[in-house]
């Protein structure tokens, strides 16, 4: 029996050992570079859905090996302030991240049905997006998918759900996931509402390392 060899990904980045990175260690080396603020391992770990011990050492090599550099969290109370994560460089971010990380800790402080406003919040920014956009005869899924890749989320189309490869709010998302992901669903609604869709859709956090998945569907 003929045994193939593979080949590897050549999008992968060279280690200071002189070999490629594993699929794991540029899947975190990705996920920091998508940050447009540094990022804790405590949110690494739950984005990646890896044990901390694995990620923590990937990040300590990617920082020998130049990749990524770290700086002390601002110390808020007692014991010793937690290490942040930032790409040495890293890959532009849509102004809105830093936006709704701030947005996503308002309304988690404010009380008031967070989740629910979180929501409302996302589908009046999801209506002007569209709005701001030519209207090209398009299907509103194609529009989603657009969206959610001009605002860096590396989507992948697979027919029957979309693919959310990149989040870039994994720190706010660690800390308050309903709030951010409500903000994200609310404006997936308001880019199909605008557009006179009857598609249903379904945000899944964390459906797989790194990934989260899209479910559009038609209502009914």
């Amino acid at each position: 029996m003929e045994i193939r060899q593979t080949r590897p990904d050549p999008a992968r980045r060279i280690a200071g050992s002189g070999r490629r990175h594993s699929a794991t260690r540029e899947m975190l080396l990705r996920m920091v570079e998508a940050q447009s603020v540094p990022v804790s391992t405590a949110a690494l770990t739950a984005a990646s859905g890896l044990h901390e011990n694995t990620v923590r050492g990937h990040l300590e090599q990617l920082r020998a090996d130049g990749y990524l550099r770290r700086e002390r969290e601002v110390s808020t109370g007692r014991g010793r302030p937690a290490w942040l994560w930032r790409a040495v460089n890293p890959e532009p971010v849509n102004a809105y991240a830093g936006l709704a990380s701030a947005l996503a800790d308002t309304l988690a402080r404010s009380g008031v049905d967070p989740v629910a406003r979180a929501r409302d919040a996302g589908r009046a920014w999801g209506a002007e997006l569209a709005a701001a956009r030519a209207r090209d005869g398009r299907p509103a899924r194609e529009e989603v998918v657009d969206v959610m890749r001009e605002q860096g989320f590396a989507p992948t189309d697979a027919a029957d759900v979309v693919l959310l490869r990149r989040c870039p709010l994994i720190e706010a998302a660690a800390r308050h996931p309903d709030i951010v992901c409500a903000v994200h669903q609310g404006m997936i609604d308001g880019i199909l509402r605008a557009r006179g869709s009857d598609e249903q859709s379904t945000l899944v956090p964390f459906t797989a390392p790194g990934v989260c998945t899209l479910h559009l569907r038609a209502a009914g």
